[in-house]
């Protein structure tokens, strides 16, 4: 088999529908070396996003599914858009904590912190009782076993794994939980009634979206929605933290507002808001939103025909599910980063050459949104999405093994193709477009990021 055949019946698979013949891809089988297919999962999910992206436009238009095409250099050169950016022709400052990486430990083995956020890393200095220093880090990190403060550091809620080989997750409780879990699920909250969009050109055009997330996935999710025409307004607050590089990466094609949920004015701000918003995208930790009262099921009763999508980082059930947790910190856990490693002259944890997890989830949630989207309009019902960064692993890691690590990336000219610039207020940014088609239209941003809260908490007039 092919490929490109394997993706489009991996697409088919994950959309529920044979997509074989509308459904082109093209470009080589590898772009990204690895140790796994992530060439093939990149692919996949722009292509799987691209496919809800034309169900919404058929349910719309009352026309029938139209052609979806996905190039694999392109979908490889957006699941590392943030490694590509460029602002005013300069690459843009690492995203990395000095002290985030990989430490051995007592007993001869490695974890993983991520101190990208200062509280996070002012917890593990604290906890360590050293200063912000990576070598009077590993001093104390190597006194003591693995697993022990791994356990410490999850109990305090800061973000550390230790590294385990693939045969020590797979008998892992959590990874036993994840087994139960679809990739991706989409599940009816209500019998609210169908509501129809009126036909445009545009698949998600005039589409409300709320968009509670940071870092990576979620942005993606939103910033894939936005491509596609929704009105999407990323709600954040003064107080939390942000990745600068991230944030502009992710922020093509929204506005940018604050709102405190712990504060009253702005609770009841957001409840306005949902109260004529089509989409709710968060990714908070798990049940922290059901307890300010934004869950599910309180949303689909503020806004019935809401499409909810909740991304985690390992899953609804199961022992790690109340985690805190980010792409690297999956990676580690699950097994990638040995195995990457094996057969190399340093023995240091390798992971994926980009944020594999993080986007394709991405990806997969804007699907699922806009696959309920186009299910509510013809049948009804409030929506439930609910998509991890642990289930995407698995769906990688089910891909098996193909060792391309000895080949080169692409190098930048490669991506010139892929390009384009934007004048913002952050400067001339050179960034890579959406991926696919959708009845051969490219998916395109209509306004460049936004610093955050320059944007009143109000929805753009319909058009």
């Amino acid at each position: 088999m092919g490929r490109a055949t394997e993706i489009v019946d991996r697409v088919g698979s994950l959309v529920g529908e044979d997509v074989t013949g509308r459904l082109t891809v093209t470009g080589p089988a590898d772009v990204l070396p690895s140790l796994y297919r992530v060439t093939t999962l990149a692919a996949t999910t722009t292509a799987a996003a691209a496919v809800g992206a034309g169900r919404l436009l058929s349910a719309r238009t009352g026309e029938g599914s139209p052609p979806v095409a996905v190039d694999t250099r392109h979908a490889a050169a957006a699941f590392g858009s943030e490694r590509h950016l460029r602002v005013d022709g300069r690459p843009t400052p690492s995203a990395w904590e000095p002290i985030s990486g990989y430490y051995r430990t007592g007993d001869d083995r490695w974890i993983q912190l991520h101190c990208n956020f200062s509280h996070h890393r002012d917890g593990v200095l604290d906890l360590l009782g050293v200063p912000n220093d990576r070598e009077a880090v590993a001093r104390v990190i190597r006194r003591i076993d693995a697993v022990a403060l791994e356990t410490e550091l999850q109990a305090m809620g800061l973000c550390a794994t230790m590294a385990r080989t693939e045969r020590e997750w797979s008998d892992h409780p959590q990874a036993e939980a994840l087994a139960g879990q679809p990739v991706l699920a989409v599940e009816r909250l209500d019998d609210s009634p169908p509501q129809p969009l009126t036909p445009t050109e545009t698949p998600a055009a005039g589409v409300r979206v709320l968009d509670l997330t940071r870092v990576i996935a979620g942005p993606v999710a939103g910033r894939t929605l936005a491509a596609y025409g929704a009105d999407v307004l990323r709600v954040g607050a003064a107080h939390l933290p942000e990745v600068h590089t991230l944030l502009v990466d992710t922020g093509f094609g929204k506005r940018n507002t604050f709102l405190n949920l712990r504060v009253g004015a702005d609770a009841r701000r957001l409840r306005e808001l949902i109260a004529s918003a089509d989409v709710l995208v968060q990714a908070y930790r798990p049940r922290a939103l059901d307890r300010l009262g934004f869950g599910p099921a309180a949303v689909a009763q503020l806004r019935p025909g809401i499409v909810y999508a909740t991304i985690s980082a390992y899953g609804h059930t199961g022992p790690w599910s109340g985690l805190r947790g980010f792409d690297s910190l999956v990676q580690t856990a699950s097994g990638m980063t040995l195995a990457a490693a094996a057969g190399r002259d340093t023995p240091d944890p390798l992971p994926l050459p980009v944020q594999a997890l993080d986007h394709g989830t991405g990806y997969l949630a804007a699907y699922g949104i806009l696959d309920a989207l186009a299910r509510r309009a013809r049948e009804g019902g409030s929506w439930h999405v609910r998509v991890s960064l642990a289930r995407t692993g698995r769906l990688l890691t089910d891909l098996g093994h193909h060792d391309t690590r000895a080949a080169p990336p692409p190098d930048p000219a490669d991506l010139e193709p892929y390009r384009d610039t934007y004048v913002s207020e952050f400067g001339e940014l050179s960034y890579i477009r959406p991926p696919a088609t959708v009845a051969g239209v490219a998916p395109r941003w209509t306004r460049p990021p936004a610093r955050l809260g320059t944007s009143a908490p109000t929805w753009s007039i319909r058009p």
